[in-house]
């Protein structure tokens, strides 16, 4: 009965170390996501037209049709977080916080899908102007090196990932959606 008594309590204490263990997991996963704010992400746009157009030697102006209305962003290790947030809200914090977009204007790769070649350009980023309603986003935009964009003026689907957001402010009504990879 001793050796029984004994593993029933041995079980018992094991069972509550994995809990304990699995709560603070959870806690500390849980305290990831709910703070994003101190994690620096890769934020993805993607569109199905986009055009692009010379303003002089050095600048260009780039806009993005048919805009998905939400903007993906996902930070790297250790948090891992991916949040989903409106694109409205994305260009609203353009100027917020320190270090902001609008101080220091981010690195970007337009990539282009138009038929059987996928393109890629390297450029910066400033000055968005989205249109929710017409599900348009223009940027002014500069390429890497000041060397020329070898892009054609018109193509279809494309995707811009934007390297180095740092959210000033992600309210939970922001949010649309927050994983950690417990949550997969």
């Amino acid at each position: 009965m001793a050796i029984l008594n004994n593993f029933v309590l041995l079980s018992t204490l094991a069972a509550f170390v994995i809990m304990v263990s699995l709560t603070t997991t959870i806690a500390v996963a849980q305290q990831n996501v709910t703070d994003p704010t101190k994690s620096e992400f890769i934020a993805i746009q993607h569109a199905e037209s986009g055009s692009i157009s010379e303003v002089n030697a050095t600048n260009y102006l780039l806009e993005l049709g048919s805009l998905s209305d939400k903007t993906i962003l996902f930070s790297d290790r250790p948090d891992r977080i991916v949040i989903s947030i409106s694109t409205s809200n994305f260009v609203g914090n353009w100027t917020e916080g320190k270090d902001s977009f609008a101080e220091n204007a981010p690195n970007a790769v337009l990539v282009v899908d138009d038929s059987e070649e996928q393109d890629t350009v390297i450029i910066e980023l400033f000055n968005p102007v989205y249109d929710a309603k017409k599900k348009t986003l223009k940027y002014d935009v500069t390429p890497e090196n000041a060397t020329s964009i070898e892009l054609p003026s018109e193509f279809g689907q494309s995707t811009l990932v934007i390297d180095g957001y740092k959210p000033p402010v992600l309210r939970p009504t922001l949010i649309d959606r927050v994983k950690h990879p417990t949550q997969y």
